[in-house]
């Protein structure tokens, strides 16, 4: 297992390589951000832990808009 840090678990970013420490807490779907690429990033599964990117909600084009019925 990923555990050097006590407390936290070891993932590493998908667009970077970067290993990011995430606390033992974590929660399925926490967004994370990539200290060293910025990259915004989600928990996909917690044993083993993962990340990947978030997905964009297809809905959110229309935030704010009028919709026509």
């Amino acid at each position: 297992m990923n555990h050097d840090r006590q407390g936290h678990q070891k993932a590493r970013c998908p667009e970077c390589l970067a290993p990011i420490w995430i606390k033992d807490g974590v929660a399925l779907w926490d967004p994370v951000t990539c200290h060293e690429c910025h990259t915004l990033l989600e928990v996909t599964q917690l044993h083993p832990l993962s990340l990947d990117y978030v997905e964009e909600d297809e809905d959110a084009d229309f935030e704010g808009e009028e919709r026509w019925h």
